[in-house]
C-alpha cells in the first residue's frame, strides 16, 4: 500500500509526537516521587533516566518512536516490579524461596501443557469456517504464539500464531486472524465472568471494581464492532468504495471478505455456544494451575481455593497493558494483589513475612507458566521449520 504524502504524515506527527514523551515523563515523575522520601537511590536513578529518555523524545534526536515505545514498556514494567519488591527484606524473600516446595511446579506444569491442547481444540472449531486444519499443524501453531508472547514485545505471538498456520496450510492469514479476534473476545467474557463470580463470594476492591468495568466495556465493545462488522459487512464495502481510491478499495474489500470468513462462527448458534463451553473449562484449567504454586508456601493461613480464580481475571486484565515481554511486573503485581484481597476477604492472620511470601511466589508462578511455553514454542519453531529471517520477516506481521 503507498505511504501517506508528507504533508498528512507531518500533521500527523505534530498531533502524536508529545504523546510518548509524556508517558516517559509520567515514569520518571512516578520513581522520583517513589524514591523521594524516605530516599531511595535506585528508583532516584531510574528518575533520572526516565526524565533524560523523555527530553529526547522531546527533541526526536537519537530516540525513535519505535524506541521509545520500548522505553515505555519497559517502564511500565519497572513500575509494576517497583510496587512488589520495593521495601522487602531480601535475605526473608531468599529464605521463602529456599523453603518452597518445589515438587508442586509438576502439576503447575502438567495443567499448563493441558491447556495448551485446549485452547488448540477450540481454535480447530473456531476454524471450521475457514477451513479443515489438523489438530498437529493447529498445535504447533498454538505453542509457537503463547510461547513467543512470553518473549516477545507488543503480544507479536498471536501474529507468528497466523504466519505459522497460513504457512502450513495455505488458508488466508485474514481469516485466521478473524478467528483469534473472537477468540481473545470470548476470553474476555469468560475472564469477566470469573470475576463477576470472585465479587459474588465476597473479595471487594476499588481495583477489582476499575478492573471490572473497563475491561467489560472494553470487551462489549469490541463484541459489538464485530458483530456489526459482520451482519453489516455490504454497508462498510459501499463506504470503502465511496471513501478509497478504486485500486486501494478493492484491496481493502478483498481483506474484509476474509476477515469476515473467520466471523462465520457468529452465524451458527451450536459452534458459538461450544467454543463459549471450552472457553469456560480452558481458564478454569488457567486457574487451577496457579493453585499448586500458591500451595508452594507458607502465607501463616490457609490459601483459599478461590484465590487462584481472583488472579486469573486479574492477570488477564493486566496483561492488556503495555509491558516488558512475557508481563514481567504486571504479572507479579497481580499476583500479590490476588493473594492479598483472598486472604483479607477470610479475615485470616498472616505471617509477618508473607509480603516476602507473597513475592517469592510471584516469581514462581510466573516461571511455573513460562518454562514449559517457551519450551513448547521452542519445539513448535523447530519442528515446523521455520528460520530466523522468517519470524523477523516483515509478512509475519502481516495478516494479508
Amino acid at each position: 500500500m503507498p505511504t501517506p504524502d508528507p504533508p498528512a504524515r507531518a500533521s500527523d506527527d505534530s498531533r502524536t509526537r508529545y504523546i510518548r514523551p509524556l508517558l516517559l515523563a509520567a515514569v520518571a515523575a512516578f520513581f522520583v516521587y517513589h524514591g523521594w522520601s524516605p530516599a531511595s537511590p535506585l528508583q532516584l536513578a531510574l528518575g533520572g533516566v526516565f526524565a533524560i529518555l523523555a527530553a529526547l523524545a522531546v527533541t526526536g534526536r537519537l530516540f525513535v518512536p519505535r524506541h521509545q515505545t520500548v522505553a515505555i514498556n519497559i517502564g511500565i514494567s519497572l513500575a509494576f516490579l517497583d510496587q512488589v519488591f520495593a521495601g522487602l527484606e531480601w535475605d526473608a524473600m531468599g529464605q521463602a524461596l529456599a523453603r518452597a516446595n518445589y515438587w508442586l511446579l509438576g502439576p503447575a506444569f502438567a495443567i499448563v501443557v493441558l491447556t495448551l491442547f485446549l485452547r488448540t481444540w477450540r481454535w480447530q472449531w473456531l476454524l471450521r469456517s475457514v477451513g479443515k486444519v489438523p489438530f498437529a499443524a493447529a498445535f504447533r501453531a498454538t505453542c509457537l504464539g503463547i510461547g513467543a508472547n512470553m518473549v516477545l514485545p507488543a503480544r507479536a505471538g498471536e501474529f507468528l500464531r497466523v504466519f505459522a498456520l497460513g504457512r502450513a496450510t495455505g488458508y488466508a492469514k485474514t481469516a485466521i486472524f478473524a478467528t483469534l479476534v473472537i477468540e481473545r473476545i470470548l476470553d474476555g467474557l469468560t475472564i469477566l465472568l470469573l470475576l463477576a463470580g470472585v465479587m459474588l463470594l465476597g473479595v471487594h476492591s476499588d481495583q477489582l471494581h476499575y478492573l471490572g468495568i473497563v475491561g467489560g466495556a472494553f470487551y462489549l465493545a469490541a463484541l459489538v464492532a464485530l458483530l456489526v462488522f459482520f451482519y453489516r459487512q455490504a454497508w462498510l464495502v459501499a463506504i470503502v468504495r465511496h471513501l478509497l481510491p478504486a485500486n486501494w478499495a478493492e484491496r481493502a474489500i478483498q481483506l474484509l471478505d476474509a476477515f469476515g470468513d473467520g466471523l462465520h462462527v457468529l452465524r451458527n448458534g451450536r459452534q458459538l455456544l461450544v467454543v463459549s463451553a471450552q472457553s469456560v473449562v480452558i481458564w478454569v484449567a488457567i486457574a487451577l494451575s496457579f493453585y499448586p504454586v500458591m500451595l508452594a508456601f507458607e502465607y501463616g493461613a490457609p490459601v483459599p481455593l478461590f484465590a487462584p480464580f481472583l488472579l486469573t481475571p486479574l492477570l488477564a486484565l493486566g496483561l492488556t497493558l503495555p509491558g516488558a515481554p512475557g508481563g514481567i511486573g504486571i504479572m507479579q503485581y497481580m499476583a500479590v494483589l490476588a493473594l492479598q484481597l483472598s486472604m483479607a476477604t477470610t479475615g485470616a492472620v498472616l505471617a509477618g513475612d508473607f509480603a516476602e511470601q507473597a513475592a517469592a511466589f510471584s516469581v514462581l508462578m510466573h516461571l511455573s507458566q513460562a518454562v514449559p511455553e517457551i519450551a513448547f514454542g521452542l519445539w513448535a519453531f523447530l519442528s515446523a521449520g521455520l528460520s530466523w529471517r522468517e519470524v523477523g520477516a516483515r509478512e509475519v506481521r502481516s495478516v494479508t
